[in-house]
């Protein structure tokens, strides 16, 4: 390795540390939790927001204020949503579903209020908690460590090694794998599994929070951006099986290496800015590749994936009154409310895709990857756009859940996350594939032709899925959705099936994005960021993602609150998906019950 080489290889351990450290904390939860907490990177955000104005505003000491928020607030914060969030929702038996929602949910609070707190503009003053100066290694020629990078690895290898001699201990090595093989089983026999529990979040949360007051002053701090950031460190993760801290911790290096070293490859035209792309996201591409070459996950506990059956409020109040309300919206709205209702049907189309999910049991967290490539194919092809976007929808589905078919539905929702991710990176934010206008086909080019048009797509849409809740084709996917043993055992092809439900899906809100560019005439990359798709997922989940009337009313109710509120959709859903779920349904007997009763 040249000189050159080896500093490069230097400096990339600093990301790769911390990358590291934000690894090691979401499996530290979800090793004794069983749950992936998906809100680390808005955690760490937080932290970082926190630590900012605990310097700068109130004139707080770096070291005091970061050892305050490490030590202090964050803890607390993750003994907080393990007593009243995710304890609860497993107490009640809640699917991953329920508690993945509640997790975007957090996530989006924590966006909501740094953005209300702080203000949307990026910060560029964060402090460094990292001390200045390098050492010299090799003597004159050698290479340059900054101290800051040997803290970050000091700082790495001593939770590591802690971690390892915990888990290695007689007694609590034991009741961690006690639990991390069967939760329920370990609290009947008295082992400490709750204690755990709350020291695994508040451990998680830490974490989360160092490496976001790490990684602050290398960005700009703004509070969408620097989450997905710290989001995209999540290959780390699910290379190690979301269980092997050695692994994440040597993907983390690695990947800040990789990183580092392409900054000394310089090419010019498009391979230059494909190259770029690659440099500056390429924790996305170990997440996307990490999830199809990643062996099955080990779960912690068996859990069921769908969100509650039971009939939503719209769906017993009536049928399909929402689209005959759009259809007359279309012919008695004025003008300027027109192109603000023009939103509602494509957002409705892009949450009915997340039913026709629920009817095998799967979950997506990156439907922004086919609502956008239909945005993008409806651009470039405004006279068959309609048509072309749902194919592409259904061939992009095809070829992304081919590979990861047999793996489990938790495996399967990365996969969708990691493709939403890559695709907001490598191609809905490359000039080189956005077009610069969006046109409609002629016959639909007045705006109230097109709601109405629009109005009368997603009632057929509406329509194409019902089979999937009736009939032979539903009672097949119901008895996929409740137990894919059992439905195996009747002779159903659940692979080939949840390949083909998927395909489905993806057409539908690839369709949605066809429409949604129509709307907006024009193509937008921030519509699709990966984070839109969590806010989609959460909000179809809370008002009942097996009901397509309450699918449609949320969409309406999701535009009107943008509308009077720029953003306020954010904070409604992130409320829902923490409240709606204690509120419909009765509380589940809990896995601790179940085996009681049975051991009895």
């Amino acid at each position: 390795m040249s000189a050159g080489a080896g500093q490069l290889a230097v400096a990339g351990l600093g990301i790769g540390a911390v990358a590291a450290l934000s690894g090691v904390g979401v499996i530290a939860t979800y090793r004794v939790t069983g749950v992936l907490n998906v809100a680390f990177g808005a955690i760490g955000m937080f932290g970082a927001f926190l630590l900012r104005a605990a310097v700068r505003d109130w004139g707080i000491p770096t070291g005091a204020a970061a050892a305050l928020i490490v030590l202090g607030c964050a803890p607390l914060f993750g003994l907080l949503l393990d007593a009243a969030v995710f304890r609860p929702l497993q107490q009640r038996a809640a699917g991953v579903a329920a508690e993945l929602t509640a997790g975007f949910g957090v996530m989006v609070l924590l966006v909501g209020i740094a953005t209300a707190v702080w203000g949307s503009g990026a910060r560029t003053d964060a402090p460094s908690l990292l001390p200045a100066g390098s050492i010299q290694l090799g003597g004159p020629g050698g290479l340059t460590v900054s101290v800051g990078v040997l803290v970050e690895l000091g700082l790495l290898l001593i939770i590591a090694g802690t971690l390892a001699l915990l888990t290695r201990s007689r007694t609590f090595g034991v009741a961690i794998r006690a639990v991390v093989d069967d939760r329920g089983l370990a609290e009947l026999h008295g082992l400490p599994a709750r204690r755990l529990g709350r020291l695994g979040w508040a451990l998680g949360c830490a974490l989360a929070a160092a490496a976001g007051m790490l990684l602050a002053p290398q960005l700009r701090l703004d509070a969408v951006t620097f989450t997905l950031v710290l989001f995209e460190t999540l290959g780390v993760v699910v290379a190690a099986r979301l269980v092997n801290p050695a692994v994440a911790i040597a993907v983390a290096l690695a990947t800040g290496i990789g990183q580092a070293e392409l900054i000394g490859i310089q090419l010019t035209g498009r391979p230059g800015e494909v190259l770029s792309a690659v440099r500056s996201n390429l924790f996305v591409a170990v997440l996307l590749v990490a999830v199809w070459i990643a062996p099955a996950f080990q779960e912690t506990r068996e859990r069921v994936l769908t969100a509650p059956r039971k009939a939503a409020l719209a769906e017993r109040v009536g049928g399909w009154w929402p689209v005959v309300a759009l259809a007359v919206a279309a012919a008695l709205l004025r003008s300027p409310d027109v192109g603000i209702a023009q939103q509602i049907p494509a957002l409705a189309v892009v949450l009915l895709s997340f039913k026709a999910l629920n009817t095998v049991g799967l979950i997506s967290l990156g439907q922004t990857a086919f609502v956008g490539a239909g945005a993008l194919v409806a651009a470039w092809t405004p006279g068959l756009g309609l048509i072309a976007a749902p194919a592409a929808g259904a061939a992009l589905g095809l070829l992304f859940a081919l590979p990861v078919a047999r793996k489990r539905p938790l495996h399967l929702a990365l996969t969708t996350l990691a493709l939403a991710t890559a695709a907001s990176r490598f191609m809905f934010e490359q000039p080189l594939f956005t077009p610069p206008l969006a046109h409609r086909p002629a016959f639909l080019s007045g705006d109230r032709a097109f709601l109405l048009a629009e109005a009368v797509s997603l009632g057929l849409v509406a329509l194409v899925l019902t089979p999937l809740d009736h009939g032979r084709i539903g009672r097949r996917l119901a008895a996929i959705r409740d137990s894919e043993p059992a439905a195996r055992t009747l002779g159903v092809d659940v692979e080939r099936i949840r390949v083909l439900v998927f395909a489905l899906a993806g057409a539908v809100a690839a369709f949605g994005g066809a429409l949604w560019v129509g709307a907006a005439g024009a193509f937008d990359s921030s519509a699709f960021d990966p984070l839109r798709g969590l806010i989609w997922l959460a909000a179809a989940t809370a008002v009942g993602v097996a009901s397509a009337p309450s699918l449609i009313l949320a969409a309406v109710g999701m535009v009107v609150a943008d509308t009077v509120i720029p953003g306020a959709s954010a904070i409604i859903v992130g409320i829902a998906a923490l409240t709606v779920p204690w509120l419909r349904g009765e509380p589940a007997e809990s896995a601790v019950a179940v085996r009681a009763r049975a051991v009895s």
